[in-house]
């Protein structure tokens, strides 16, 4: 435990941190130094063990600033603070970038910073018409200290496979309930306020990250909906190569000719359709122009699930008018109507078996300092807690395979920025990402992009002080877009330090760096090809401004390293794979896991390999299959 005097050293150095990194710009004005540090506290304590290791990096921060000038960073002159962090490079220009992460988003979050950086303010209903189906929703508030009740089915999980698989046995006529550890959220909830929606919504307020040769950070969803009421809304079929590759591994059912009717449905469900031009905006011009000067043609807006979108810009924070059918507004409810029950704000604790034959499943919550507790009485329990979790939560009950947990894919994600001094992107009305280029594709890159809400502009970049000012104010100028690619490198997946962040590893080998590498080169020429002043390579310090193709190829003559740059991951696959038998993976071509009876998983954590291809289509595909299959048995 820090001793008093400890703890009021390290919030007087975030205090002048904060004071070194953040002055007053033209538009926006510097934060309370005070204020902001003590908010930003408050929540690195909120994760376990977080505050600790922060104050930890401030004291390493401290120690290197004293051994330049010999005297303490909080008590030095602001002037020289500001210097002395410009001047940082290689390790100690990376500590300084990790600190100031939590700073930037407390930052970044206020609400007057959004409001006079044009961020737009979001209208949401006081009050909407209750819908029968919710009255199979119990909350849990609602439950006494102990529940016992019978089914056929128990879905651990609501998101998009969980979700998917509820709604294909209700239909069926059985008797399912879902088990959810969020809480259900409405679109009152998704006001676009972010320092209330974050908790919400992601788990671990979005701090879940992959550890390797980069850190990549790896949000996930916990409410009614999981990571699909958070996601992007695109909508992509699994490659008809990758399904051929299945089935070649011993997959038999998966060949594309029998995945279509599963796709049709999904999509059928979802209202799939082409993102509107008008809300994809000034980024589909600019891109589309781009691509086409580097020679690729198969340019387009992509496929979503947000039919009546009006280009919010805040499909990562819940759609605040239910136009995306994320599994809260399109599976779940039709399952209810169905007849299967939900519970939420309740974690499921142990699979309840006889010998390897499941029985049913014990969950818990907590309401007041009250533990609420639900025991379910079934024989058949469909694990769909999500690729970080599932793994988890088998191994801790029984389950054991020498896969389980390993096998991760992430499609490691990148962006490349163009300033365009001369065109407005209005991000705050435009689909986050609604524009893709698939040339690339079959070589393992998938372009896809639109528009970054103010906190993610502000929070992928390296500057520092003035420069960091400057930037965030050229948010309506400034044109974003990325790609992901399909990796080869595999990471695993174990218990971390708390329930809520599990320990990734991951590390990108050399074709996957090759690949992101190429990306980015690809995607800097289409922007400077397209007009920009000049292009950034989010989290790249040593050449912040790339103003030509010539200073481009000089830079990739060395290419950065993982660590130099900003990679994220939003398509975490692989850890309890379906398999043709228990050597190659957890789960058989029916989902089942290996030497038990009624247990199944159906979320991502099921897909066998990399897809190059956003998978929540995917997910629900296989889960509907699975669960169809199911059904078949009871």
């Amino acid at each position: 435990m820090y001793k008093p005097t400890t703890r009021k050293a390290a919030a007087d150095s975030l205090s002048a941190l904060i004071e070194a990194l953040l002055p007053a710009g033209r538009i926006l004005p510097g934060p309370d130094a005070m204020v902001l540090a003590q908010q930003v506290q408050s929540y690195l304590q909120s994760v376990p063990g977080l505050w600790i290791a922060f104050s930890a990096a401030l004291k390493t921060l401290d120690a290197r600033f004293r051994l330049s000038h010999q005297r303490r960073f909080s008590s030095a002159p602001l002037s020289l603070r500001r210097d002395f962090l410009q001047r940082q490079q290689g390790l100690s220009a990376r500590l300084i970038q990790i600190l100031s992460l939590p700073v930037r988003a407390g930052y970044l979050l206020n609400e007057d910073t959004q409001r006079l950086a044009g961020a737009r303010n979001i209208l949401v209903p006081q009050d909407l018409e209750p819908q029968r189906w919710q009255q199979q929703v119990t909350p849990v508030s609602q439950l006494d200290g102990f529940t016992e009740l019978e089914a056929d089915v128990v879905v651990i999980g609501t998101g998009a496979g969980g979700a998917a698989a509820a709604y294909e046995l209700a239909s069926k006529g059985l008797a399912v309930v879902m088990v959810e550890e969020g809480q259900y959220h409405d679109r009152r909830d998704f006001n676009g306020r972010l320092t209330e929606v974050i908790p919400k919504l992601y788990r671990a307020s979005g701090a879940t990250v992959a550890l390797g040769n980069g850190v990549i950070p790896i949000p996930v969803g916990r409410s009614v909906g999981g990571t699909t009421t958070i996601n992007s809304g695109t909508c992509l079929r699994t490659p008809d190569a990758v399904l051929n590759e299945w089935c070649k591994a011993g997959l038999d059912g998966f060949e594309p000719h029998n995945m279509e009717p599963w796709f049709q449905q999904v999509e059928a469900m979802l209202q799939v359709q082409g993102a509107d031009p008008a809300y994809v905006g000034e980024i589909g011009r600019v891109i589309a122009t781009g691509a086409g000067r580097v020679g690729l043609q198969q340019h387009h807006p992509l496929q979503r699930n947000a039919n009546g979108c009006d280009g919010q810009g805040l499909c990562q924070f819940g759609c605040p008018t239910d136009a995306k059918q994320s599994t809260n507004v399109s599976y779940v409810p039709r399952a209810l109507e169905r007849g299967a029950f939900l519970f939420t704000g309740l974690k499921a604790d142990r699979i309840l078996h006889e010998g390897r034959q499941v029985t049913g499943l014990e969950a818990s919550g907590r309401h007041e300092g009250m533990v609420k507790r639900l025991r379910l009485r079934a024989r058949h329990v469909v694990v769909a807690a999500g690729t970080l979790f599932t793994p988890l939560f088998l191994r801790r009950n029984g389950v054991r395979n020498r896969w389980l947990g390993r096998n991760l894919s992430i499609h490691p994600c990148g962006a490349v920025t163009g300033y365009y001094p001369d065109r407005q992107f209005d991000h705050a009305h435009r689909i986050p990402q609604g524009y893709g280029v698939s040339d690339l594709a079959e070589q393992g890159i998938l372009f896809e992009g639109g528009t970054p809400p103010f906190a993610a502009h502000g929070l992928l970049n390296p500057f520092l002080g003035e420069e960091y000012l400057d930037f965030l104010e050229q948010w309506q100028h400034t044109g974003y877009f990325g790609f992901m690619i399909k990796d080869s490198s595999r990471g695993r997946v174990s218990a971390g330090p708390h329930p809520d962040i599990p320990l990734i590893r991951y590390v990108m080998n050399r074709d996957d760096q090759a690949r992101f590498h190429r990306g980015l080169l690809m995607l800097a020429k289409m922007h400077l090809r397209a007009g920009a002043e000049y292009v950034h390579l989010p989290g790249y310090r040593a050449w912040p401004r790339i103003y030509n193709e010539k200073e481009l190829h000089k830079l990739f003559e060395r290419p950065p390293k993982p660590w130099q740059l900003t990679i994220t991951a939003y398509h975490p696959l692989g850890t309890a794979r379906i398999a043709a038998g228990r050597e190659l993976g957890v789960c058989d071509v029916d989902h089942r896991v290996f030497g038990w009876t009624g247990l199944y998983v159906m979320d991502g954590s099921s897909v066998p390999t990399s897809l190059g291809a956003n998978p929540q289509v995917t997910i629900m595909a296989m889960a509907l299959r699975a669960a169809s299959r199911l059904s078949d048995l009871i």
